[in-house]
């Protein structure tokens, strides 16, 4: 039962990885259209100084956007199912010994009380739902990491930096 649990899990997973990542399988074996060259209306230039602060130009390629959002997905997929299947190791883990616990203190206070069965069944899943709980933490923690470097790395985020160079102080917008 907790394997095929488990397999159900692993597949799950699996899936959903699949899903967030298959946009960029998708767009990468596609090959770029050739569109003919086209008369277009130009207009004059503006002044240089006279573009209004609100509307700055795009300057980011939309395939690179496409391309981040994309690898956002993945990374978000990741990391929920991974801190999720945690969640879940930690309660299972946390069940087990909770029982345990209660029966070694009705049996310390004196009542007769048969815990064979909760000793045998917490002796068996709280090494199982330990070892998936410290299997899940470590992509957990490795999804999240690089979740965040991704995020650094947005295309449209603006950037303010404090940091010492060689004149001094230096603030950067």
């Amino acid at each position: 039962m907790l394997a095929r649990s488990c397999l159900t899990l692993l597949l799950c997973c699996t899936s959903t990885l699949a899903a967030a990542k298959e946009p960029a399988q998708v767009a990468a074996t596609q090959a770029p259209i050739a569109r003919p060259l086209a008369a277009r209306n130009v207009e004059p230039a503006n002044q240089p100084g006279l573009i209004s602060p609100g509307k700055e130009p795009d300057i980011v390629p939309p395939d690179y956007k496409r391309d981040w959002k994309t690898e956002q997905r993945f990374l978000q997929a990741g990391t929920g199912t991974s801190w999720v299947l945690a969640g879940l190791g930690t309660v299972g883990l946390i069940v087990p010994l909770a029982m345990l616990s209660r029966c070694n203190n009705a049996q310390d206070a004196g009542a007769m009380l048969d815990c064979s069965q909760e000793r045998r069944t917490a002796g068996i899943m709280a090494p199982i739902l330990g070892v998936l709980t410290v299997a899940a933490l470590v992509p957990a923690v490795m999804f999240t990491r690089r979740l965040v470097k991704h995020d650094n790395k947005r295309p449209d985020k603006r950037r303010t930096a404090f940091g010492v160079s060689a004149g001094g102080l230096q603030l950067q917008f």
